[in-house]
């Protein structure tokens, strides 16, 4: 991505999950862009929730939007890549990631901001019987689904003391107020909140009575069965749902990196942050231990080491001199009263009342809005060395050697010579045709191995519109100017992606030539083997036939929108998952139904493609235009103006179409042509095979005219 910087990439900064440090890192490098520098964000959610707000929002006092930040405009304005997916495992030695579902990423400096779990390892049950807080999201997923069953009266059980557990239990007692709950909060300690001062615990121990929040304190969980909990002084406690905050626990395969880590599994860092161990890594928040001294896990320690931690990868990269992190000694708690009501902590300070939660909420909110509402920056490109074109522009012979044997190219039936060969060389079988087309762009998203996919798929789609079997690929790939080694990165990741794309079609790669250049780029040209007599094209249909689209439109909207950070991460996921989704699979089912013409959408957008197969075909259509599936969030950006770059273009073919007809996509779905009454049928076949939103979206009349009824 490396937004406005005209340097080669000479430093890849990979941050490891969405908390609170890394988004102050992403906005900082927003703000600031660093020349030469690639960060890629690696996030198994998509949206990151504010720790301060989350009592409020279990509560009811919040809607989602509110307190979670969507890392996908973030991402956008820091000129970050966003990959959505988990880490799973870590080789400091060859500075690479692991990340599930795809080839490992290189880095030259590695952030670590993932959180913890909830410390359960001693209590049998509690995974499966009980609701462990962390990670957030899946708890608040799972506690719907408890909300859902609980009668009226039911016992309710929260483990741990700290201010944690003490929230949560006010939380769950006002949000589930309705239902008059036997909330009880259970702690191992002899107090609650036993590092706060008496004047705390005490107006937090009159929040509970009055909410109705019994304390049992003193014995610890041991064990959760379906509707009891049993506790370290053998008494058994009925319970209906079992919340545990019982402490934190580190991701395992932090144990298996060979990273320091502490004794519970926490990555060992220094004063600057970086790993004691391995000083290209760093990590922060929950997921850290500090050695200079220990500190609480506290999201005001993640929300304070993140612009230290900017400075030091900033500085890193530079090879510029690190700036120590000083925790505070004390910090300001307010903590959550369940309903409107906040108690404040400083020390020995304590105050309380409805005048607190507003100044937290003030305090909340304004941090949120430093993510949520982002400023326009028009960067200034950096001046950068004159880079070779021609030959002199091609990725060297190492690394392309390197890459080609990391890759599976696949194999086909007739490939002569393949891949490594000057040029490729190919036998049809006896009696079929070859069917060729080729496709080209720039990449969309700074996951490089998607891009593959995508690309593969988008190009693939020709074939499989005119009713062929794939059979082989030769690519086209730029790569960004960069060092070898992050070139060398890139290619495999695209490359990998595209390969596995085309493997799936029945076909493999066969060759194809690398350059560098200022973006990263795949062009890919397809080969297919068909009988003749049986290819579709876009000639063919008949008045009466009813037109049949595959797949939803405007992903054209949603990635001119991702480029501009008005786009959601929920978005743009629907939008990649339509795009990964073949249209291979819908050509037996076509066939079956005898589709008389068939082309997929694709650049001109539906109606710029209808218009060819009309003009073909020499018929006219009528489409339904409320009923066209769109993708999420879609309809809201037209509203607003949000529109492709081709859109304008593509409006002068079709002046009179409806904006999201006009839509350009990116391996979009198959329009085609069947008979009227095989349609319905046809539609039901098409669910069946994987495509949900296919659709009649109108049909053919006689003429020459294209209409659209709203």
């Amino acid at each position: 991505m490396n937004r406005g910087d005209a340097r080669p990439i000479e430093t890849e900064i990979v941050l490891v999950g969405g908390g609170h440090s890394h988004v102050a890192v992403l906005r900082a490098f927003g703000m600031k862009p660093e020349p030469g520098v690639r960060l890629t964000l690696v996030a198994r959610d998509a949206f990151t929730p504010y720790s301060g707000m989350m009592p409020g929002y279990i509560a009811g006092h919040y809607a989602h939007d509110q307190c979670y930040v969507d890392l996908g405009p973030l991402c956008q304005f820091a000129g970050a890549g966003l990959i959505h997916a988990p880490a799973t495992g870590l080789d400091p030695e060859s500075r690479r990631l692991s990340v599930e579902g795809r080839p490992p990423l290189r880095y030259d400096v590695l952030s670590i901001d993932i959180g913890s779990s909830t410390d359960i390892d001693d209590i049998p049950g509690a995974l499966e019987h009980g609701l462990p807080i962390k990670p957030l999201d899946r708890f608040l997923a799972r506690l719907d689904i408890f909300d859902a069953n609980l009668l009226a009266g039911s016992p309710i059980v929260v483990a741990g003391g700290g201010a944690g557990g003490a929230e949560l239990a006010l939380a769950l007692a006002h949000r589930l107020r309705h239902l008059s709950p036997q909330v009880t909060l259970v702690t191992n300690t002899p107090t609650l909140l036993p590092t706060h001062a008496p004047a705390v615990r005490s107006s937090m121990q009159k929040l509970l009575s009055r909410q109705g929040v019994t304390v049992a304190s003193g014995s610890a969980i041991t064990a959760v069965e379906q509707r009891e909990v049993l506790l370290a002084n053998d008494t058994r406690m009925e319970s209906a749902m079992t919340v545990l905050a019982t402490g934190s626990a580190a991701a395992p395969w932090l144990a298996q990196t060979g990273l320091a880590v502490d004794q519970h599994g926490f990555v060992q860092v220094g004063e600057t942050l970086a790993s004691v161990s391995h000083p290209n890594v760093f990590a922060v928040g929950d997921i850290a231990a500090y050695t200079p001294r220990p500190l609480p896990k506290a999201g005001v320690y993640a929300v304070r080491q993140g612009p230290v931690l900017a400075e030091n990868l900033r500085q890193f990269a530079k090879r510029g001199p690190l700036k120590p992190y000083r925790p505070q000694r004390r910090f300001l708690s307010l903590l959550s009263g369940g309903g409107r009501f906040a108690v404040a902590s400083y020390g020995g300070f304590a105050a309380s009342g409805g005048w607190v939660w507003r100044w937290k909420d003030r305090i909340d909110q304004r941090w949120m809005q430093r993510y949520q509402v982002l400023p326009d920056m028009t960067p200034s490109p950096d001046a950068a060395p004159m880079r070779c074109a021609g030959c002199g522009s091609k990725i060297g012979s190492d690394v392309l050697a390197r890459v080609i044997g990391n890759l599976d190219t696949g194999s086909a039936v007739g490939v002569l010579m393949g891949a490594g060969d000057d040029a490729a060389l190919l036998r049809p079988p006896s009696g079929q045709v070859l069917v060729q087309s080729t496709d080209h762009f720039r990449s969309f998203t700074g996951d490089a191995y998607r891009f593959g996919q995508i690309a593969a798929e988008h190009a693939l789609s020709d074939l499989f519109a005119m009713g062929a079997e794939a059979h082989s690929a030769l690519a086209q790939v730029t790569v960004p100017f960069s060092t070898p080694g992050i070139q060398e990165a890139d290619l495999l990741q695209v490359l990998t992606g595209a390969c596995e794309t085309i493997r799936a079609a029945g076909a493999a790669l066969i060759g194809g030539h690398t350059a560098e250049g200022p973006e990263l780029s795949l062009g890919l040209t397809v080969n297919g083997f068909a009988d003749e007599a049986s290819l579709w094209r876009k000639a063919g249909a008949k008045t009466g036939d009813a037109l049949i689209l595959t797949k939803p439109l405007g992903t054209g909207v949603l990635l001119a929108a991702d480029m501009q950070g008005k786009a959601r991460s929920a978005w743009i996921e629907a939008a990649m998952a339509s795009m990964l989704l073949s249209n291979r699979g819908a050509v037996p089912v076509l066939r079956e139904f005898k589709a008389s013409a068939v082309t997929d959408v694709t650049g001109f957008g539906l109606a710029g493609h209808l218009l060819e197969m009309m003009q073909a075909s020499g018929v006219g259509a009528v489409v339904r235009e409320l009923i066209v599936p769109m993708l999420p969030g879609v309809s809201d950006l037209i509203a607003t103006g949000v529109e492709s770059t081709l859109a304008p273009s593509n409006r002068l073919a079709v002046p009179h179409a409806p904006a999201i007809l006009l839509d350009p996509q990116t391996s979009g779905g198959l329009l085609a042509a069947i008979p009227a009454d095989r349609a319905a049928a046809c539609v039901e076949a098409l669910k069946a095979a994987g495509y949900s939103e296919a659709t009649i979206i109108g049909h053919c009349v006689e003429g020459d005219a294209i209409s659209f009824d709203s």
